[in-house]
């Protein structure tokens, strides 16, 4: 069966699934270079169907993750309630839920008609397959986990009239046994709180996680439970009259009045210790130590990795699996995964997310470089010694190899690394970048070496070879690697196999024999607000504004601008 899997609403993209097997995904953003780009995915569906030189007339199902529909089985009992709760605690809330409502309807329509026009100007209406939004998230982070059992979790700011899902696998069927309204919506809380603080909702929530880390998260506690909490029966509800709203547009007076005078870095710290309290408090109604489970978590909210630590972390989970693509960039790749299991029962369990556009041959990248850049060919063994030569002298390093990674983390595909040694690094790298950021640089780190730098890892964590939370770190850690290590003594690491990567490996293993440092920095190689690099025109674009000091394209190609501090690659 071929499965192509559509998004193009809070971002774009296709995913191409071929009898059971993930041939290529990708989003519209690395193509355009506009950042969470929401245009349809023409560029996206035009590259999944030509990595299987395939039309769209050979293409069986077409999956898409916005069901846009008002279910009677799934949503009206729970809205009937809800409201009639509202009528009688708060009438005067009663506007803002019926905003809410109107622009959950309003909101999507666009998008939905934008679908549906490209199925019928393909005349492939017949084909389409529509899969509620938060069972898309929450069922996918399950197949695609290597769990035979579990609970799965979805979070995010809203999709298709829910905020929260939180489901039971068992007996080949999932069952769902909580769901919210976006009424209640935990990723709008943080999303309002990202906002407050002066970043961009639903882009910069993870700026607020870092910034977490420098303040006291007791201190303005009681406030936070004044926007929204979970009641006693361990539902969640918000508070509409104190500054939370189900949206992020406007309206901040309240909540801007609520936090006068509080210190930015308290807010966050309070924003992040409730969200995790709340998730905490809900989730350990279906586990216990005497009935473990494994945790499977999709939806934007689970981008934030210090709140999958303190869920990995809980009496009574026994692993846990973040879908690496958590957030609306995923759900491209979570339509194709639930069409192929609904309609074949088939599973693709821990797919890698190095599924994008490959990388130019090194041949044609000459072409580009000739008469304007410095560059040397040779094998990867030497590549590997005159990497490890530049990373001793603190060079910034471009990665450009192999296939584009699908979802928000760099993978050492397109990755930027460099030495995590000089904690000052988070300032003048940050700088080249044009990035603010408060988290300090994520580590790669072999796995050999991994129980020596993180309490608690374990070898079938496999959700840490996809940096999608954190952990606490060792002292030997701290004191080799303090650039990857934050405040509060965490580190978010890509855990590195030789399987997974045998090039980044090696590089990491001799690293570590020359230096005694058991981590690389990497970061996404991009600058702020442009999407990752998809191609070598892109890498050689950072390279002469002087975000990298070299690339290594193919694990063969070096590549680098005329520069006196370069006479060790002439070696």
């Amino acid at each position: 069966m071929n499965i192509l899997g559509i998004a193009n609403n809070d971002y774009s993209g296709a995913c191409l699934i071929i009898d059971g097997e993930i041939i290529s995904a990708a989003s519209e953003e690395r193509f355009t270079r506009i950042k969470a780009h929401n245009s349809f995915p023409n560029n996206a569906i035009a590259f999944v169907l030509k990595e299987a030189n395939i039309s769209l007339d050979i293409v069986d199902k077409i999956a898409y993750s916005w069901a846009s529909d008002f279910s009677k089985d799934k949503h009206l009992e729970l809205y009937f309630e809800r409201i009639v709760e509202t009528c009688l605690s708060s009438p005067k809330d009663i506007p803002i839920l019926r905003k809410r409502l109107k622009d959950e309807i309003i909101n999507d329509a666009e998008k939905q008609k934008e679908f549906n026009q490209f199925l019928v100007d393909n005349n492939v209406t017949e084909k389409a397959i529509y899969i509620d939004h938060h069972e898309s998230h929450a069922n996918a982070a399950f197949l695609c986990s290597p769990f035979d059992d579990g609970i799965t979790v979805s979070c995010d700011g809203r999709g298709d009239f829910q905020s929260f899902t939180l489901s039971k696998f068992l007996n080949n069927t999932f069952t769902v046994l909580q769901r919210e309204t976006t009424f209640d919506s935990l990723g709008y809380f943080y999303g309002r709180i990202t906002a407050l603080l002066g970043f961009k909702p639903n882009r910069h929530e993870g700026k607020i996680t870092g910034l977490a880390a420098h303040g006291n998260p007791t201190k303005l506690l009681k406030k936070m439970k004044k926007l929204i909490d979970v009641d006693k029966n361990f539902r969640i509800r918000a508070k509409f009259h104190d500054g939370y709203l189900p949206s992020y547009e406007n309206n901040y007076e309240k909540l801007k009045e609520l936090f006068l005078n509080d210190k930015p870095e308290d807010i966050a710290a309070a924003a992040q210790r409730h969200i995790e309290n709340i998730l905490i408090t809900i989730i350990q109604q279906y586990i216990s130590k005497e009935n473990p489970q494994n945790l499977c978590l999709a939806g934007g909210v689970f981008g934030n990795v210090k709140l999958n630590q303190r869920l990995r972390e809980l009496d009574g989970v026994k692993n846990i699996y973040v879908l690496p693509a958590m957030g609306d960039d995923g759900l491209p790749l979570c339509s194709a995964i639930c069409c192929l299991f609904k309609f074949t029962g088939k599973r693709i369990k821990i797919p890698s997310m190095k599924i994008g556009p490959k990388m130019s041959e090194s041949e044609d990248i000459l072409k580009l470089i000739s008469g304007k850049y410095n560059y040397k060919i040779m094998n990867k063994n030497d590549v590997i010694y005159k990497s490890i030569k530049a990373l001793k002298l603190n060079k910034v390093i471009g990665l450009a190899k192999g296939r584009m990674e699908f979802g928000p983390r760099a993978l050492c595909n397109r990755s930027i690394i460099c030495r995590a040694k000089d904690a000052t690094i988070n300032t003048w790298l940050n700088e080249r970048m044009n990035r603010t950021e408060f988290m300090p640089f994520a580590p790669i780190v072999a796995d050999i070496f991994a129980k020596d730098c993180f309490y608690g890892w374990d070898n079938d964590h496999i959700a840490s070879h996809f940096m999608t939370m954190t952990y606490d770190c060792t002292d030997y850690f701290k004191n080799y690697c303090p650039a990857v290590t934050h405040i509060d003594g965490t580190a978010r690491p890509q855990i590195v196999t030789n399987q997974s990567d045998p090039f980044t490996y090696k590089l990491l293993i001799e690293w570590n024999k020359e230096s005694n440092e058991p981590a690389l920095i990497n970061t996404s190689f991009n600058i702020h607000e442009e999407p990752i690099i998809c191609t070598a025109e892109n890498a050689l674009n950072n390279l002469d504004k002087g975000v990298v000091d070299l690339l290594i394209f193919n694990e063969n190609l070096i590549v680098w601008k005329d520069d006196f501090d370069m006479g060790f690659l002439y070696e």
